[in-house]
């Protein structure tokens, strides 16, 4: 599972502090450039923003100063839990289900989420991006949960934004998408997710289904 968007509501803070950061180097970036692109790593985010010929001084500066308004100032204070997040991460424990939250948001950052997310009670592993060689859409860090979850047979992804599928895709695994982290239904669909739910409240109450993903093909959108 992802977190970010996923089970915590803080993509506006997100979109926020990548909007001052790049403000903070001269550059003013338009708020749908900057919500295209939430869910990758934020290592990712300022070359596609600022493009591939960036300086890499400049670059670098954007890079610790996302962090340095997210974090230091504040805005991560206003981040909650998306309704019915923990709910949903007890009913997958209820059902004996093992569970890895697989994020590319930086150690602190999982750190702040886990008091709402039951401490981490109700999943096997926590994974963020200090334990992936490189962040979504690459899929290392969902690699690496599976490893840690024993390489199971079956797997399926819970993800919010077209990051998300396409890290699972590069591994060949269903994604089930959530529409609270702001990403239109349609681009996910477009991107591959094999169902579309509304919030976690929508997927547990469709729970079966998200359990027994269908093929690409056979796209379901629930309460959308």
């Amino acid at each position: 599972m992802d977190v970010d968007g996923t089970l915590m509501e803080n993509t506006g803070l997100h979109v926020t502090a990548w909007r001052r950061a790049f403000a903070r180097v001269g550059r003013e970036v338009e708020v749908t450039a900057i919500m295209r692109r939430i869910g990758m790593g934020g290592d990712k985010m300022a070359p596609e923003i600022l493009g591939e010929d960036a300086d890499e001084a400049l670059l670098d500066r954007v890079r610790a100063l996302h962090p340095e308004e997210y974090l230091d100032k504040g805005l991560i204070d206003h981040a909650q839990p998306n309704d019915g997040a923990l709910d949903l991460l007890h009913a997958l424990k209820a059902r004996g289900l093992r569970v890895a939250l697989a994020s590319s948001a930086s150690e602190r950052e999982i750190e702040r989420y886990l008091p709402y997310l039951g401490d981490g009670a109700d999943v096997d592993v926590i994974l963020n991006s200090s334990h992936a060689s490189s962040t979504k859409p690459d899929p290392d860090v969902i690699e690496t949960a599976l490893d840690k979850l024993g390489n199971p047979k079956e797997a399926v992804v819970i993800g919010d934004t077209v990051w998300d599928v396409e890290a699972a895709g590069k591994l060949g695994l269903p994604c089930v998408c959530v529409l609270s982290g702001g990403t239109e239904a349609g681009l996910l669909v477009e991107a591959g997710a094999v169902a579309v739910y509304d919030n976690p409240p929508d997927i547990l109450a469709h729970l079966e289904d998200v359990l027994n993903p269908p093929v690409p093909e056979e796209l379901t959108l629930g309460n959308t």
